[in-house]
């Protein structure tokens, strides 16, 4: 046990009733656990810096959450290592429905193939809720530094120069590491990956000119994009998005290219099942609010239309799907 005094031991013994309760009442008694929570003030982890897409998902969700379960919702930030950080201190929290998990690809469906050991199992360790956003990833450089308009432009800049260019990303073992490891391996360049602990500080130093180039989720580039502080070249989606007019696709020049930036809602394994379908709903809730409806529309996240039996095969095919890329690339946890 870890929290130590009266409230920690009768908050821990409250914890451990509920699991019980959970594998033997009946559907009243469901009901009743699921109405009775929260107790006390929630948590949700990210494993990433503040200011990135995943930040800013998590923190619109928590002021909703708050407002429907009348407690207070906190989200911490733990970036490092592709979101492991985050991940094992989630791993090791309560099975109670007080700690949450907004996590991405990173760290659900990388990670296991990217590092040859991880102190918890995403496949096993945590409950999928359901799924937040979407939205793809875009190639975007810093204008001033690179002089190049289009995507075949960059590629034959950076064949040019092998090994001088730079790209940033969101950490070692993330999608947007992972993204530009997939572009340096199917356009076969050499670049530098720069790491950083999430896609806002990366982000501030591509416009600084400390790294020429990144891939970003479109709603965090998006501003940069508009005031002119980074140049988007292409879009990681299968087909053009709306909110980039006539700027192209990578597969249009690279066949196959996909990346698309997904952000997730986690409970720990032994959560009890009434309480997870409380958040569930809560969290559906939320996505339907005029808040976050205006909020998705200005940042440019797409609701991802997934139900939560639908979750695990899809879990289960990103997973698969990475893996390739790590394979095929290279890449390497450094």
């Amino acid at each position: 046990m870890r929290r130590t005094g009266m409230i920690g031991r009768r908050a821990a013994l409250a914890a451990g009733a509920a699991l019980l309760a959970a594998g033997t009442a009946g559907p009243g008694t469901a009901r009743a656990q699921g109405a009775a929570f929260p107790t006390r003030p929630m948590r949700i982890y990210v494993p990433f810096a503040a200011g990135g897409t995943t930040d800013i998902v998590a923190r619109a969700l928590a002021d909703r959450l708050s407002a429907s379960f009348g407690q207070p919702v906190v989200v911490e930030n733990r970036g490092g290592a592709g979101g492991t950080v985050a991940g094992e201190a989630f791993a090791r929290s309560a099975p109670d429905g007080h700690t949450l998990l907004v996590a991405t690809a990173s760290l659900v469906s990388i990670n296991k193939a990217l590092y040859q050991r991880l102190p918890f199992d995403p496949d096993t360790d945590f409950i999928p809720i359901a799924m937040l956003a979407q939205q793809p990833n875009v190639l975007v450089v810093n204008p001033r530094v690179l002089p190049v308009q289009t995507l075949p432009e960059l590629i034959a800049y950076i064949k040019a120069r092998p090994g001088q260019i730079n790209f940033g990303s969101s950490g070692t073992g993330s999608q947007l590491h992972l993204t530009g490891e997939m572009f340096r391996s199917v356009a076969g360049l050499q670049m530098t990956h720069v790491p950083y602990r999430g896609s806002a500080p990366a982000m501030t130093d591509l416009i600084a000119g400390q790294i020429q180039m990144m891939f970003d989720g479109l709603g965090t580039a998006l501003p940069q994009i508009r005031g002119g502080t980074v140049r988007v070249l292409a879009t990681a989606s299968e087909g053009p998005n709306a909110a980039l007019p006539g700027v192209p696709t990578v597969a249009s020049v690279l066949p196959g290219f996909l990346s698309i930036n997904w952000t997730g809602l986690f409970a720990v394994k032994g959560t009890p099942e009434p309480i997870v379908t409380r958040i569930e709903a809560e969290a559906r809730k939320a996505l339907a609010s005029p808040e976050m409806t205006r909020m998705y529309a200005d940042r440019a996240f797409d609701l991802f239309p997934i139900t939560r039996a639908a979750l695990p095969a899809f879990l289960a095919a990103e997973g698969a799907r990475w893996r390739e890329v790590v394979r095929t690339s290279g890449a390497k946890a450094e």
